[in-house]
């Protein structure tokens, strides 16, 4: 038997805290959610977050394949023997969630260990396996199976992924030689490896940066009728994870670009701020460069 490679796995008090030994830039889960909602999102967390990591920070293709056969055994033979896979499969048999939201996910986390170029279908072909499920689950898990709704998430959650890879652009390279974004606009502008690895971000660096800043800030404002389209706790949820990115976004722009040598990541407080956010401001934050 496949032993997943997390302790924390097997212990059904402590995986839920799984979420707190990540940095993240937006909520997951957060108390801005009824606690039936949160309980169900905090497993499914725990579930990629465990997976992501086998893929990011171990690098273990064997062990990442185990954790999906153990996942797979627990939802078709009844196994019982890791209490967050039979946590996730009451979620996924109350929920009615698809599996294959779940298995793109652990497509997704492969793909990480073997492919690290990209041209622009290819990764948006990896946000809808990587990012979009995510958004989907949350909807699921709210109750909402509408076609249009998916489409409002998928926009959101692919612009999540994309804003976090351009965060970590540097780092991506330096630390897992791994270039999500497409190599045709490095090409066009005039943006070589060794930029990307340098300490501080050149001219070029800096324009390819805040063309695809103003791109993600597009593709969130495309998504924003979501919030509208849902009620309850789960608009307030969605707000604070939006207002979290159009914060992101302004960083990024305020350090004109510089995401190699700047920190272009919220601090604590921030973060609680967007939260508060997420109660009390109602109307779409600026996700694109206010021009002059």
């Amino acid at each position: 038997m496949a032993v997943p490679a997390d302790p924390l796995l097997h212990d059904a008090k402590r995986y839920l805290a799984l979420a707190g030994r990540h940095y993240e830039n937006f909520p997951v889960g957060s108390w801005l959610l009824p606690r039936p909602a949160r309980l169900h999102l905090r497993r499914i967390y725990a579930f990629a977050r465990t997976a992501d990591d086998l893929a990011d920070e171990l690098r273990d293709a064997a062990a990442l394949a185990a954790f999906g056969s153990d996942f797979l055994r627990h939802l078709d033979e009844g196994a019982d023997d890791v209490p967050l896979f039979v946590d996730l499969r009451a979620t996924i048999r109350q929920c009615e969630l698809e599996r294959e939201l779940f298995t793109d996910l652990l497509d997704a986390f492969a793909q990480d260990l073997v492919r690290t170029r990209y041209d622009l279908p290819s990764l948006l072909d990896y946000c809808r396996r990587s990012a979009d499920p995510v958004g989907r689950l949350v909807l699921r898990v709210s109750g909402y199976r509408k076609a249009q709704l998916d489409r409002w998430s998928d926009d959101i959650c692919t612009a999540l992924q994309l804003l976090n890879h351009l965060q970590d652009l540097g780092e991506d390279l330096r630390e897992r030689d791994r270039i999500y974004f497409p190599s045709e606009d490095l090409v066009q502008f005039g943006v070589g490896e060794a930029q990307l690895r340098a300490d501080a971000a050149d001219a070029q660096v800096r324009a390819f940066v805040l063309h695809w800043a103003d791109r993600i800030g597009a593709q969130f404002a495309a998504g924003w009728p979501l919030i509208g389209a849902v009620s309850g706790r789960l608009r307030w949820e969605l707000r604070a994870i939006l207002r979290g990115a159009a914060a992101v976004l302004r960083r990024i722009r305020l350090a004109g670009g510089d995401v190699l040598g700047e920190r272009v990541h919220l601090g604590k407080l921030e973060r609680t701020g967007v939260l508060l956010a997420g109660l009390c401001r109602r109307g779409a934050p600026q996700f694109t460069a206010v021009r002059a």
